[in-house]
């Protein structure tokens, strides 16, 4: 299984879904860059317009790769959806073969997702750092403080982005059409939290809704940049991905291997 493990992976780095990803990643970074540079070229050298000001910037933009946790785990499962036989399916990657469980294969295609969403990860880094020196090369290197607090931030995502994956595969798995996994992805992660927020505002004050809403993901994502605010709480935001992201694995085998046949 390791073989095929590394030959799935491998398939999927090299695919054009991952090359559009990555694409996209350098796009943002560079258009996030140029905004920066515009707004000094605009109102001058004021506060905002340093190089530094860019990765606060992108903490608070963790949503995105969230977001698009449904993208990564479409480019690790693939094109085709493998409906799950009770005795097993086999499948070939190049030249590696295996008999999969619907379990096993479902845990084989969240291992490739994470994989693929680590590599994305420490790209997206590289490519952060790189653009942004480059654009404010007259500030010198960007300073190892400033560095350590983003990976900070990013590292206490983690379990975040790993729920973000866990829900992308559920949805994946469940449903053989891919428009309906990436509507009920969006329900998940967007719909509902939104709804959530929508009502814990004054307008409605409603207790419950105010409650709930400490425990989404997306407000995870809202404290992870403000490490003196007082409602946040990194084994608390840690503990709610990993328990969103264990709850969404369960579900999806369960339904999964109760569709073998």
């Amino acid at each position: 299984m390791g073989k095929f493990l590394i030959n799935d992976f491998k398939r999927a780095i090299t695919s054009k879904g991952a090359k559009w990803y990555l694409i996209c990643t350098a796009a943002l970074i560079l258009i996030a860059n140029i905004a920066v540079i515009c707004f000094r070229f605009i109102y001058g050298s004021n506060e905002g317009t340093f190089a530094y000001n860019v990765f606060e910037y992108a903490s608070w933009c963790f949503l995105i790769p969230y977001y698009s946790c449904i993208v990564i785990a479409m480019i690790a499962v693939g094109q085709e959806y493998v409906r799950p036989q009770k005795n097993g399916m086999t499948l070939t990657c190049r030249d590696a073969k295996h008999t999969f469980a619907p379990a096993a294969l479902y845990i084989e295609k969240v291992a490739v997702s994470v994989m693929i969403a680590a590599l994305f990860l420490v790209v997206a880094f590289a490519v952060l750092y790189v653009i942004t020196l480059l654009f404010h090369i007259d500030e010198g290197i960007m300073p190892w403080p400033i560095v350590k607090n983003f990976l900070n931030k990013a590292l206490i995502s983690l379990t975040l982005w790993f729920a973000g994956i866990s829900f992308a595969i559920m949805f994946l798995f469940i449903f053989e059409k891919r428009l309906k996994a990436v509507i009920g992805y969006a329900i998940v992660t967007v719909v509902i939290p939104q709804i959530i927020r929508v009502l814990s505002l004054d307008t409605f004050k409603l207790g419950f809704a105010r409650a709930i809403r400490r425990y989404t993901i997306t407000q995870s994502f809202g404290l992870v940049p403000y490490p003196s605010y007082p409602d946040r709480s990194v084994p608390l935001i840690v503990t709610i991905g990993l328990v969103y992201g264990i709850i969404a694995i369960v579900i999806g085998i369960t339904v999964y291997t109760r569709k073998a046949k």
